[in-house]
Order: C-alpha cells, then sequence, then structure tokens
C-alpha cells in the first residue's frame, strides 16, 4: 500500500483533509440533474429495506430503480450503449451468485482479505456485460455499487481518473490495474477516515459513497484553486 501512497499523493491528501473535503463536496455537488439524487437515494433505501443482494437482485422495483440510476448518472451516453432493461436483468441475474457471494463485507474490515476480494470483484465485472464498450469499469463500478453499497466505491473518468492521475490510454486499457490499485487504495482510506460516522445525511448514502464524495470533493477543490 505505500507504494501507492506515494504514486498517488491526493490520497495523502484526502485524507488528512476528509472531513472538509465532505463538507466541500455537499457545499458544491456537482450532481444536480434530474434524479440523480432522487434515483440514487431511492435504490439505496430499498435495497437496505431489504436486507441483502440476494433480495434486490429479485425485487422488481429495485431493478427498475437501479436502472433509472444508472441512466441517470450517465451509463449509456458519451459513447457507449446500457442494455435494454430485459437485458440487464438477465446478465445481474447471471452473476448474481457471484456478487451474493460478497454480501455483508464492508470496505473498512477487509484489510487481510484485500487481494482476494477484489480479484472476486474484477471477475464479477469481466462477466457483466452492460454496456457494448470494451471498458466497463465505470458502468459496472457503479451498478456494484447500489448492489453492495458498503463494500465497491463508484467510479467514473471525471472524478476517479483524475484523483490517481491516470491518462485516458492508461484507464481505458488498463482497466484491470486501475481497479485492482484504486479498490486497494479505496480500503485503505477507509480504514483511516472511518467513513461510516458521515453516513445518512445527503449524498452520505453508505460507507462506499463517502469515500466517492470525499474523492469528488477533493478534485473540486484543487480545480477551484488552481493558480
Amino acid at each position: 500500500m505505500k507504494v501507492y501512497i506515494n504514486r498517488y499523493p491526493f490520497i495523502k491528501d484526502l485524507i488528512k483533509r476528509f472531513p472538509f473535503f465532505i463538507k466541500y463536496y455537499e457545499d458544491h455537488c456537482p450532481f444536480a440533474k434530474p434524479g440523480q439524487y432522487e434515483y440514487h437515494q431511492k435504490t439505496i433505501q430499498i435495497r437496505r429495506e431489504l436486507g441483502s443482494a440476494k433480495a434486490a437482485l429479485k425485487n422488481a422495483e429495485y431493478l427498475e430503480t437501479l436502472y433509472r440510476t444508472l441512466k441517470a448518472w450517465g451509463i449509456g451516453s458519451r459513447g457507449s450503449k446500457l442494455k435494454l432493461f430485459s437485458d440487464f436483468i438477465d446478465v445481474l441475474d447471471n452473476i448474481s451468485s457471484d456478487i451474493c457471494d460478497l454480501d455483508g463485507l464492508r470496505l473498512d474490515q477487509i484489510a487481510t482479505e484485500i487481494g482476494n476480494v477484489s480479484q472476486e470483484i474484477w471477475k464479477i465485472i469481466n462477466k457483466m456485460h452492460i454496456v457494448d464498450n470494451i471498458a466497463k469499469l465505470v458502468p459496472c463500478s457503479k451498478t456494484l455499487h447500489h448492489i453492495l453499497p458498503d463494500l465497491i466505491v463508484p467510479m467514473d473518468r471525471e472524478y476517479t481518473q483524475l484523483f490517481f492521475g491516470w491518462q485516458n490510454p492508461q484507464f481505458q486499457y488498463g482497466q484491470y490495474r486501475c481497479f485492482i490499485e484504486a479498490f486497494t487504495s479505496f480500503e485503505y482510506i477507509a480504514r483511516e477516515v472511518n467513513p461510516k460516522q458521515y453516513v445518512g445525511i445527503g449524498w452520505n448514502t453508505s460507507l462506499s459513497k463517502v469515500i466517492d464524495n470525499g474523492i469528488v470533493g477533493l478534485i473540486l477543490y484543487s480545480k477551484a484553486n488552481i493558480q
């Protein structure tokens, strides 16, 4: 992990000023398009009420709201195409047992299992053909985030990629390495900042979303303060 900290200096900055960046995110949240928060919040709420990934993946209301959330979050735009809803459900059904094997794991409590867990998640992503493009990390991480909200941080190009400083070709064609380094970094950050203490207010809908919010807040602040 020390290698990743040295390679990605924003990790130290995020941990050192995490409460500040969470507050900065709250005050400058860039996700204001219709449905971006509402569908997300409803999806996580239903997931919590159902109590398990297995129950969620069999629940029609949950699946419909999850699909709406992904579309509101931009999945299927910008050159990619999200599968039709019926095909989307079939994909999740085919990998449901693999996903359910990870249910109950928390990002801040898997230090001794980080290697195995990261590999299992990547195997799921490889099987998760919900879009027609080769680069699947963004859509799959956003989908899995809503199914396993305490384990998987949603990733994107605008904030996650900048946080780690990945160039476009690296993020496009080296997605395995990007995921492994990111997931390992998220686990370390989670142990250092205790994200659970922020859960329950606004966009802080889950342990892993808190990590994402901190990262977005840091990037927003950095952009606003470039000299």
